[in-house]
Formats: structure tokens, C-alpha cells, sequence
């Protein structure tokens, strides 16, 4: 029964075979082997756990490894840390556990398996045990191994044929992991701005003190969530000074400390790259800030403002709504003058015009329609409705790279280790940041950060920097320049995280709390209390002087329709003369005609009387 119970805690573990570790003789291999495939699970046996380093495997790898009394320290240095992570299970059968293991990882995924009970000292002496049933025949036990308190065996799951495979304590298996039990967890932090010399207090202090949020908020920020993540797994602790960030040539680097393990977890936030990614491991994602382009532009003139306000459905509706109104007016009329004014009655009210000031002609009418629009746009109740539309109206200027590439403005950027060599002197992947620096970077490209707010004053050049670096500079920005500030990142927020080792040892427990972090809005709490918002835009945009062009379409549709006033009248005047003439040549026919009838009259008379 023992090769089902060990088969189905592997398959539980969804392992695809087992690594049998044990010097047994060929005829007992070859038997237990029969044993195992008859339960549908395959094994290798070996005597020396160099084959760990021979297999490299794809997906989860069984290891069973026979305890025996004679077990010492030589056989477990030849077990390299690395083979107790990753994708290998281990399962130790066995009448106790061996103290060698006090050196394997803590987040280690090691189970005991022994049969029926056990009365050994050794176990007792290392063992916390939850009361066993009294009838399991075959019972697992958790492994734990902390760095100070060693090792402890803890009631997991059982067996019987019955049954089959049953987990009853894994929720206290995971919690266990998630508690280092105040083990203390090395936090490398850079010291950036931070001098006794310029901030009267320590370097915690200065971390702490929430008036100084505007400095080193990558700093802060990281920290602040490293505290969070050792308050999460309940560790203690300890602040590891460093100069640098990320470089690689100086041994005090933040960088350097985390990946060789000489730190736990990095106390300043480090983007993800892909040469990074085989040295450190990224435990939570964390952005304060945003990197990109920052530089003035002018308010985005809308050529439609005065006629925006009402979308093309509206004015639709009120031609319809006119149209209903008028009809009203006509069917209700009673005289022949009524009944021809209807229209224009409805629109000369609804205008809040003099009905009596409407002239007779068409053309006059047209022109006092026109005069009439022309004075709505600009009453007291559409003036709402513009201030609306001003108000709305965004920044204008480019919003991508490339259409910064091939706007007016010039560019400049903060200089840094990261801006300089991982940014713009070397060649990226990205079409759009390549031809930006072929069409503006020049050789003046890199500026202090106070040059660049200079150069965002003059309102010709963006400048690329973190946001949170220069923002304390926006405080010498006038209303209207704050109004025109305009933003393009480049730089994803997701590029930016809370590190730890690669395949660390608290990487595991780490990203577990990271994603708790998240889970319950810790991460976003922190960084909203680090981010710096934009200042708001003190100056109303519509404070600013209208011009031309946003009334350019008004004027046109304005003086088309004097033009069209124009061109009605001198119809009028060309159908009037065209009616005048014909009126005379008709009074002349029955001029002629009148004539012509008394010449006859005449002659009757004349010859009557002859």
C-alpha cells in the first residue's frame, strides 16, 4: 500500500515522474518500480543526487528520497539549495526527518511521509504535531524549516485505501509560510538626496518625513512598500544603505546587493528589463510617477466653438420644433396677413426679436433670419452652452511621439545613467522613440533640470524627466503656463517594481504578500500618497483672448448669409421688373383692343348715318 500512498501524493502534487533516491539492490529497484507503474507512475532510481543536475525538467519533478539511519551531512552537500525550489517536490520516507535539512530553503516544498506512529525521540524533539486520527494508516507531514527556529514536522494530509488522498491542513501550511516568525529581511535602500548635512535627522527619518515627498519618490516609494511587504509575511526589518541605484561596476550599488543575495529586497524601484530579468526577480509593481516629455502648448482653438455647443441633433430638433410651431400659427391665423407671418412670428419670438421689424420681402426676411441667428449666438442663453464648450476645450499639440517628432517643438532631456545609456544613446525597439531622436535629438540634448523648465517656459521644447522631479519647479510657472502644460510618457507604469533575488529564497512568500498587497488596496493607497498630481489649472481658459480662427467659421456663415440676402434681393428686383413689363405689355394689349373696338362703333355709326 505504501507505493499507492507515495503515487497518489505525487499526483496530488501534479507530478509527471519520480526521482527515487535510495541504494537498494537491483531486484527491490525493479520491484518497487513494478509498483509505482501499476499505479500509473513512472521512476528512476540512483544512489548520488548528481542526477538532479542532469535533469532539467519542463514540468513539476517528484523527488522521493529514502531516509535512512546513517544519514549524515556528507549526502546532503552533494543536494545543491537549488534542488529544493523550483519545480521539484520532494517527499522523505522515513522513520525521522534529518537535521541536514535545517540548511534548505524556508520556502522549501518538503513532506514527511511515515507509517502508522511514530514514538522516535528525534521526531519528537523536532516535531509540532497535530493530534493524528487514530485509524489513518499512512500519515504526511509539512516540513518546515525556519533560517532560526529549524526544522518542525506538521500534521498535513493522510491516506487509506478507502479514502484515498486527503489534505487537511493545507490552509495552515500556507499561513506558515506566510509567517517568517520576526526573521529579520535586509532591505537595500539608496541614500539619493539624502544628507545629515542638509536634513536635520537620520535616514529613516528622512524617509518618513512626509513633508519631503516631493524628493526621491522612487525611493519612498519602494521603501515604504518593503516595509508593507515585511509587515505582510511579519519580519523584521533592517536598513542597508546604499549609493547607487542600479549601476553594476560599484559594489554599493542597490542592484548589485539584491541580485547577489546580500540584500532581500530592494528599497528603490527598478524598471523591468530584460537583462535584468536574469539576475533579480520583480516582486510587486509600483509606479509614484511618470517619465516622459513635459512642454507648454497652446490651447487647442476650436473652430466650431459657437457652434459645437448645440450637436446637429439639437439643431435638427429646433428646425422641426419651429417647423410644428409655425404650422400651429398658420391653421390658427385668421387673417391672410396672419396666416403669411406664421413663420417668421415663431422665429422673431423664439429669438426674443421684434416681430414688427420683419420686413415684407424675402430678402429682407433672409437677412433679418441671419441677423436673428447671429444675435441667438451670442444671448444671454447660449452663452451657457459656449462657456460649456470653452471650457471642455483640451490643450492642443502633439500626443505621441512621432507627432512630437514632426511638430515644431525641439527636445531635451534630464541627463542620468538611465536616460543616457539604457534610453537615448543606444537603439531601442521603439520605431516611434527612433524617429523622434532622428528629427530632433541634437547634440545640446541632454540639460540640467533647471535649464529644461527654462526651455518648457519659453514654450518651444519638451523636456523628457520624471514628473516628480520636476514638479517643485512648477511653483515659478504662471497660471497661464500651468494651463498649457501637456504630458507624453514614455514609459509604461507596469516597468516598474519592487524587487528581490532571483529565485531568492523569500521570492516565493514575497510575491504571494505583493499580490495581497495589491488585493487589498494597500499598494494603491501608498502610491496615491506618493504620487504628485498635476496642479490644477488656476486661470479659466476662458480668460484667455479669443481669436480668429475660433470665429472664423461664424463670420463665414455670417457673411454668406449677407451674400445670400444680397443675391435674394436682386432677384426680387429681376422678377419685379420681369412682372412689371409683363403687366405693361398686357395694359397695352388691352389698350389696342379698346381702341380698335371703338374705330368699329364708329365706322357703323358713320355709315348709319350716311
Amino acid at each position: 500500500m505504501l507505493a499507492q500512498a507515495v503515487v497518489e501524493f505525487f499526483k496530488h502534487k501534479v507530478v509527471s515522474s519520480i526521482i527515487v533516491l535510495a541504494c537498494w539492490p537491483a531486484i527491490d529497484r525493479m520491484k518497487f518500480t513494478r509498483q509505482l507503474s501499476q499505479y500509473g507512475m513512472s521512476a528512476t532510481f540512483s544512489c548520488e543526487p548528481a542526477i538532479l543536475d542532469n535533469i532539467h525538467p519542463q514540468y513539476l519533478q517528484g523527488v522521493l528520497y529514502m531516509v535512512r539511519e546513517d544519514d549524515n551531512l556528507a549526502f546532503f552537500k552533494k543536494v545543491k539549495r537549488v534542488h529544493f525550489k523550483m519545480k521539484y517536490k520532494w517527499l522523505l520516507l522515513g522513520d525521522h526527518v534529518p537535521e541536514a535539512l535545517r540548511d534548505i530553503r524556508y520556502d522549501s516544498d518538503v513532506t514527511f511521509l511515515k507509517s502508522g506512529r511514530n514514538n522516535s525521540n528525534e521526531t519528537k524533539k523536532s516535531t509540532n504535531l497535530v493530534p493524528e486520527p487514530p485509524t489513518s494508516p499512512t500519515y504526511f507531514y509539512d516540513v518546515y524549516v525556519h533560517p532560526r527556529e529549524g526544522i518542525s514536522i506538521h500534521y498535513w494530509a493522510h491516506w487509506t485505501k478507502e479514502s484515498g488522498f486527503v489534505v487537511t491542513h493545507d490552509r495552515e501550511k500556507i499561513l506558515r509560510r506566510l509567517d517568517l516568525q520576526r526573521y529579520p529581511l535586509r532591505i537595500a535602500t539608496p541614500v539619493g538626496h539624502y544628507s545629515s548635512d542638509k536634513y536635520d535627522g537620520t535616514f529613516v527619518d528622512y524617509l518618513k518625513d512626509e513633508t519631503m515627498l516631493d524628493q526621491d519618490p522612487g525611493i519612498r516609494s519602494a521603501h515604504s512598500a518593503s516595509m508593507l511587504l515585511t509587515e505582510a509575511v511579519n519580519a523584521q526589518d533592517i536598513l542597508i544603505e546604499n549609493e547607487l541605484w542600479a549601476t553594476v561596476v560599484n559594489n554599493n550599488s542597490m542592484f548589485l546587493m539584491v541580485s547577489n543575495g546580500q540584500a532581500d529586497l530592494s528599497g528603490g524601484v527598478l524598471r523591468l528589463l530584460l537583462d535584468r530579468s536574469f539576475k533579480l526577480d520583480y516582486v510587486t509593481p509600483l509606479w509614484p510617477f511618470r517619465v516622459g516629455f513635459t512642454y507648454l502648448a497652446e490651447r487647442e482653438s476650436s473652430s466650431n466653438m459657437y457652434l459645437e455647443p448645440f450637436s446637429p441633433g439639437v439643431w435638427w430638433s429646433c428646425l422641426g420644433i419651429m417647423a410644428i410651431l409655425a404650422m400651429v400659427e398658420w391653421i390658427t391665423a385668421k387673417t391672410p396677413k396672419e396666416k403669411e407671418g406664421a413663420l417668421y412670428t415663431v422665429l422673431t419670438t423664439w429669438l426674443q426679436q421684434d416681430a414688427s421689424a420683419v420686413p415684407e420681402g424675402a430678402s429682407g426676411r433672409w437677412a433679418f433670419t441671419v441677423l436673428s441667428i447671429s444675435a441667438m449666438l451670442v444671448h444671454a442663453y447660449y452663452t451657457s452652452a459656449i462657456v460649456s464648450a470653452l471650457m471642455s476645450t483640451g490643450r492642443g499639440g502633439p500626443e505621441t511621439l512621432k507627432a512630437l517628432g514632426d511638430s515644431k517643438y525641439a527636445i531635451a532631456s534630464e541627463d542620468y545613467d538611465y536616460m543616457r545609456y539604457l534610453f537615448f544613446d543606444v537603439e531601442t525597439t521603439w520605431d516611434d522613440l527612433e524617429y523622434l531622436k532622428k528629427k530632433k535629438k541634437t547634440s545640446k540634448f541632454y540639460q540640467e533640470l533647471e535649464r529644461g523648465v527654462e526651455l518648457i517656459q519659453q514654450g518651444n521644447t519638451a523636456f523628457h524627466s520624471e514628473y516628480n522631479q520636476i514638479y517643485p519647479h512648477f511653483k515659478t510657472f504662471s497660471d497661464d503656463h500651468i494651463c498649457k502644460l501637456q504630458h507624453i510618457d514614455t514609459i509604461p507604469e507596469i516597468l516598474t517594481w519592487v524587487t528581490t533575488t532571483k529565485h531568492g529564497q523569500w521570492t516565493e512568500v514575497l510575491r504571494i504578500a505583493g499580490s495581497w498587497l495589491q488585493e487589498t488596496g494597500l499598494r494603491k493607497r501608498l502610491v496615491n500618497r506618493l504620487r504628485i498630481p498635476q496642479p490644477p489649472c488656476r486661470a479659466s481658459l476662458l480668460a484667455e483672448r479669443v481669436k480668429l480662427g475660433d470665429i472664423a467659421p461664424l463670420l463665414a456663415l455670417t457673411m454668406l448669409g449677407a451674400i445670400l440676402s444680397v443675391v435674394l434681393l436682386g432677384i426680387e428686383i429681376m422678377y419685379a421688373k420681369a412682372k412689371g413689363r409683363k403687366l405693361q405689355e398686357g395694359d397695352a394689349k388691352h389698350a389696342l383692343e379698346d381702341n380698335d373696338d371703338s374705330s368699329e362703333v364708329t365706322d357703323v355709326v358713320y355709315n348709319y348715318l350716311a
